[in-house]
C-alpha cells in the first residue's frame, strides 16, 4: 500500500513539473522586472514589445474570428482559415481590438522602461490594414507619450528588420519565433508567458532559445 502511495505521489510530482512548463520541454531561466532594470545599461534605450499574448490579451477578437457563424447558412464569415483573410485582420486591428485587455505584467514592465526613459515600440506581425485602433489603445493602455511610434505591423517580414531599424536593444514577446527573430539581428529577447486562457496553442516553447522568461507574465 506504501509503495503505491508513493507511486502515485511521483506520478503527480510528474505532471506538475510538466504543467509549470506549459508547452515547452525545455527549462529555463526566470526573470523578475528588477533584475531586468539592474541589467540595463544606465543611459536610455529602445526596446519593444510584441502585442498579441505579450502586451494585449488579444483573444476575445482572435475567438470571435474562428468561432462565428455570421456567415451564410451560419458558416464562418471569415471562412475555414480567418488567419488568410484579409477582411478578418481588418476587423481584428480596426474594430475588434477594442475588448482586448492589456496584461498587467506588460503594464509593469513598461513602467520600468518609462521611469527609465526609454523608448517604447510595438512590433506586431499582423498585416498592415486601414483605420488601426490598435496604436492608439496601446498608448492609451500604458499611458505612452501622444508623440509614442504607431505601431509596427510587420506581416510577412522579419520582426527583425524593424527591430535593427529603430535601434530596439530589447525586445519582449511571446512566441518563438519572437525570440528567434530578435537574436537573428544579435539583440536579446525576454519570453513573455501566455494566458491559459489563450486559443494561440502554437510555436511556444518557453527557454527553447535559451531566453530568460518574464516572471508571473502570464497575465
Amino acid at each position: 500500500m506504501r509503495m503505491k502511495t508513493c507511486k502515485l505521489l511521483l506520478i503527480f510530482m510528474l505532471l506538475l513539473s510538466v504543467s509549470a512548463y506549459g508547452q515547452s520541454n525545455f527549462y529555463y531561466h526566470s526573470i523578475s522586472i528588477e533584475e531586468i532594470e539592474k541589467s540595463l545599461p544606465s543611459k536610455p534605450i529602445s526596446i519593444g514589445l510584441d502585442v498579441d499574448d505579450t502586451a494585449l490579451f488579444s483573444n476575445p477578437g482572435f475567438h470571435y474570428g474562428f468561432n462565428n457563424t455570421d456567415g451564410p447558412g451560419g458558416t464562418n464569415k471569415y471562412g475555414p482559415k480567418p488567419l488568410k483573410n484579409d477582411q478578418f485582420w481588418q476587423d481584428m486591428s480596426a474594430e475588434f481590438d477594442k475588448f482586448s485587455i492589456p496584461k498587467e505584467s506588460a503594464r509593469q514592465i513598461i513602467e520600468m522602461h518609462k521611469k527609465r526613459g526609454d523608448k517604447v515600440y510595438f512590433i506586431t506581425a499582423r498585416p498592415p490594414v486601414k483605420n488601426e485602433i490598435l496604436s492608439a489603445i496601446l498608448k492609451r493602455s500604458f499611458k505612452l507619450p501622444e508623440n509614442s511610434p504607431k505601431a509596427i505591423f510587420s506581416g510577412r517580414t522579419s520582426k527583425g528588420v524593424f527591430i535593427k531599424k529603430h535601434g530596439i536593444s530589447l525586445y519582449y514577446g511571446d512566441s518563438d519565433s519572437d525570440i528567434s527573430e530578435a537574436n537573428e539581428v544579435g539583440i536579446r529577447a525576454i519570453r513573455f508567458m501566455r494566458s491559459p486562457l489563450s486559443s494561440n496553442k502554437g510555436k511556444y516553447h518557453p527557454g527553447m532559445h535559451g531566453e530568460a522568461v518574464l516572471q508571473n507574465s502570464e497575465n
